[in-house]
């Protein structure tokens, strides 16, 4: 990082510390006692190998330098399929657009969130990632294996682009990169169908949770020193590495007349600058709380495995305290497993405040027109000897699903004979006919072509009215029935009988997967 990337980046950490509080974003915007809306939004979750030379490049054409210069990533592929690029933010020259979309088998990619990424947060984040790299790559050099895991995040939250981490996690000198993105949450209200169900101010900020493993007798000094008696003494921490983490800096200053410490986190970055990253109250009483739980938990871990290994259950003690007034976020987390135990500082920035980016909205899914008859009553049909009647029959049209024409596993043309069975819809499931189910009329359609421009039909026995299914499969290898690879129907519906002649579509859903 420059000295004026720092500099800017320390200036909006500071601006941070002096905003208004804003509370953390409720699910869909509403206030607490407000009726909830409806929403929905996808989201996506992905971790790809990362190698750290190739950080650099990637992060800054998104929120960095070369970001800032007018430099900037362009549908960079970071899983399989899915893709960023970052743009100019029309808005505000403090900040990239940050647009997510994914391959769906078409040339251009369908959109799945955007969100707005300052520089200064960025170059936080950007610096944070570089000095953990740093750190364990050094490590590993010298002993490879060796040392703890972290897991850093650039956050975003949008209430018209979407939520945004995109972070770096390390572990004993094995990295990855790790997405999550979400659409942004959209109203179901009949009202407002389609439009931000949000209306939270956005914001960006860094997140870094870093775990060491400790016995219980360190846990007992270390906390004793944070929380406990031992905080009377001159033994505080101050400025303390958090070996391996030695570029992250632990400070706790106490107030015991005010029965609270303050915990604070700073980075020291690769080119050894310091950039204060959160710090928060924690009260003397909660903090006692937790180091007694947790020593108690260890104790009796300790002796169910020491009676009998293996038999103790594991456990995980959060402690949580935050400023949300500009000092950020602090989560202390023990776990115990199997009478070992770790700890994971989890750390957040203040929340810095964003200009958001216009409402994305999904893409509309546009259908072919249904046939002009259906789900027509039998004197809409358009023929007019076709009427209601307690007899009838199927006029049934054999079709292939684009599922079945797309596949990859489709054996060739799809030519072959279909084989056929009409049930009372009572007797099938979705996995086929119940036990002891018997048919009501077996057919055959020979060398049907379901590709042919004239599809293959069939007129069934008469039946009486009542609702049937269709089971059919297409033997393409001419095994004399259905093998799998063959197409086959799926019975997720029912054909209703009520006219002397009963128009039906049977569709071929997908391929026989059995084997």
């Amino acid at each position: 990082m420059t000295p004026k990337l720092l500099k800017a980046a320390l200036g909006a950490l500071a601006l941070a510390a002096c905003a208004k509080p804003m509370p953390a974003p409720a699910s869909n915007g509403t206030s607490a006692d407000a009726a909830p809306e409806p929403v929905e939004w996808i989201g996506y979750h992905g971790e790809a190998p990362l190698a750290p030379a190739d950080f650099h490049a990637l992060a800054s054409g998104l929120v960095g330098a070369d970001a800032q210069a007018g430099k900037f990533v362009a549908e960079r592929e970071l899983m399989a399929g899915v893709f960023v690029t970052a743009s100019a933010d029309p808005a505000t020259p403090q900040q990239a657009r940050l647009a997510f979309s994914f391959d769906e088998g078409k040339p251009a990619r369908r959109a799945l969130a955007q969100t707005p990424a300052s520089f200064s947060v960025g170059a936080v984040f950007i610096a944070t990632v570089e000095a953990a790299l740093a750190t364990m790559q050094s490590d590993n050099a010298k002993d490879p294996g060796s040392g703890e895991s972290f897991f850093i995040e650039y956050r975003v939250q949008s209430a018209q682009g979407g939520r945004l981490s995109f972070g770096v996690k390390g572990d004993r000198g094995a990295y990855a990169l790790v997405l999550d993105v979400t659409s942004p949450h959209a109203s179901l209200s009949t009202a407002r169908l389609g439009q931000a169900a949000d209306a939270f101010a956005p914001t960006d900020s860094v997140a870094g949770t870093v775990s060491f493993h400790m016995s219980k007798d360190e846990f007992d000094y270390f906390t004793d020193h944070a929380y406990g008696k031992g905080a009377t003494g001159r033994q505080n921490f101050k400025d303390f590495a958090l070996v391996p983490h030695t570029w992250l800096r632990l400070t706790v200053e106490p107030h015991l007349a005010d029965q609270y410490v303050d915990v604070g986190f700073d980075l020291v970055t690769t080119d050894a600058q310091r950039v204060a990253v959160a710090k928060a109250p924690a009260s003397i009483a909660a903090g006692d709380a937790f180091r007694t739980l947790v020593d108690r938990s260890m104790g009796k871990m300790l002796a169910a495995e020491k009676a009998a290994p293996g038999s103790s259950t594991p456990w995980t003690i959060p402690f949580y305290y935050d400023n949300p007034d500009g000092g950020g976020v602090v989560q202390v987390l023990a776990h115990g497993a199997g009478g070992r135990f770790s700890v994971d500082y989890a750390v957040e920035s203040p929340r810095h405040t964003l200009v958001d980016v216009p409402f994305l909205a999904f893409k509309a899914v546009k259908f072919p027109p249904p046939p002009a008859n259906a789900g027509a009553t039998c004197d809409l049909l358009g023929d007019p000897n076709i009427e209601l009647a307690p007899q009838g029959v199927f006029q049934m049209t054999f079709t292939a699903s684009d599922v079945v024409k797309n596949s990859p596993d489709l054996k060739g043309p799809l030519k072959g004979t279909l084989y056929c069975s009409l049930f009372h819809a009572s007797d099938v499931l979705v996995t086929g006919p119940l036990p002891g189910a018997v048919t009501v009329q077996d057919f055959n359609v020979p060398d049907a072509d379901l590709g042919a421009a004239t599809p293959p039909t069939f007129t069934s026995a008469t039946l009486y009215a009542g609702d049937y299914q269709v089971l059919c499969a297409q033997d393409l290898d001419h095994s004399g029935g259905a093998s799998k690879g063959d197409p086959v129907t799926l019975p997720i519906g029912s054909y209703p009988l009520s006219c002397n002649t009963n128009p039906i579509t049977v569709e071929f859903a997908l391929l026989d997967p059995q084997e």
